[in-house]
């Protein structure tokens, strides 16, 4: 979503609370009003705004997949239309009603949240946002060279605590909902290999977002979904280490522009585990048709293969090469062994170096 010339026309704090220790939730306490910002405390906020959500590997566009009478999209839609501050203040009470119940876990803390609307973007659009931040303590200088501390600071430079949706209409004429709208979502604990690190939730069960089904995630989910059918699969370790290696081929060096579930499990698994595995794709709700094949979220992943041993040893190798570098065979260990198999890996390579 394009903020660069973001303008933040009304703006209103709420507090939201975590849960009580019996998991029920506390009523959020409400602002009165329509807060009037300094012009200099709204340069700040447009600022880290526009740094947070302008951080490609935190912040993304998202697909809207609750639009319905009490969403997150449905308030917003009534903030833009709200005629004067009153009704304003009064909708947006809807939107820390929200989040509340959204915090289903007493781990996830309280803090303060912004609803606000604007424009942005050249031509200007209309937006409306959603910012959520938690609270720390910090110091404070005071005139005469004093120190205060202050407990109740949030959205400062040092901190990351924060967590930002932003609602997008094209500012066409009414259509049903989710029409003309776009979403994206600014999380730090989101990175570009990660995007599952983001807190589920603030984007999906708060905001009713999803991340959109592209092909690099589509690609990315069927690497994770597999790897984990294979890692759990009852066999061999020899065995592992094959499939392994037939996933990497599969993803890297097989040049289809394609990929599905049955086309590996066919060419790489064998007949007792395929409709295990078809199976398995189907809860990790992986279509059963072939997605197109993008490897944009994957190459740090398929550069190295690694392969770890319970007393903290690692063989690390190039995956393109670790089938024709390696081999990896399991045998019964000797009476008195701690473990019941060993390993024996022959390295077709000589020594470079040791640390």
């Amino acid at each position: 979503m394009d903020l660069a010339n973001l303008t933040i026309t009304r703006i209103i704090f709420h507090e939201v609370y975590r849960r009580r220790d019996d998991r029920s939730p506390q009523q959020p306490t409400y602002g009165a009003n329509v807060t009037a910002l300094s012009q200099d405390a709204i340069d700040e906020l447009r600022e880290r705004i526009i740094n947070a959500t302008g951080n490609q590997s935190q912040s993304m566009d998202m697909a809207i997949v609750n639009y319905g009478a009490d969403s997150a999209l449905a308030i917003a839609n009534d903030l833009l239309a709200a005629p004067d501050d009153a009704t304003f203040t009064q909708v947006s009470q809807q939107v820390a009603d929200l989040l509340t119940s959204a915090q289903l876990s007493r781990n996830i803390p309280g803090g303060v949240l912004a609803v606000f609307s604007g424009a942005a973007g050249n031509p200007q659009r209309p937006v409306v946002g959603f910012i959520k931040a938690e609270l720390h303590g910090g110091f404070r200088r005071t005139a005469n060279l004093s120190v205060e501390y202050l407990k109740t600071l949030f959205m400062t430079p040092q901190t990351k605590l924060y967590k930002i949706g932003m609602f997008g209409y094209d500012g066409g004429a009414s259509r049903p909902l989710p029409q003309g709208w776009t979403a994206s979502v600014y999380d730090n604990q989101m990175s570009a290999t990660n995007r599952d690190g983001a807190a589920r939730y603030f984007f999906e069960g708060f905001l009713g977002l999803d991340f959109p089904q592209s092909a690099a995630r589509m690609t990315r989910k069927f690497w994770e979904g597999t790897s984990a059918f294979i890692q759990s699969a009852p066999v061999t370790e020899e065995d592992r280490s094959d499939l392994l290696t037939g996933l990497y081929s599969y993803l890297r060096v097989d040049q289809a522009q394609n990929i599905d579930v049955a086309t590996f499990a066919n060419n790489y698994l064998e007949q007792n585990l395929r409709d295990a595995y078809r199976n398995h794709m189907h809860a990790e709700g992986f279509p059963t048709n072939a997605v197109a094949k993008d490897l944009a979220e994957l190459q740090g992943k398929l550069k190295k293969r690694r392969v770890r041993f319970s007393q903290d040893v690692q063989l690390t190798a190039p995956a393109a090469s670790f089938k024709d570098l390696i081999e990896i065979e399991t045998f019964a260990s000797p009476p008195g062994s701690t473990s019941p198999t060993w390993t024996r890996i022959t390295v077709h390579d000589q020594i470079r170096d040791q640390k």
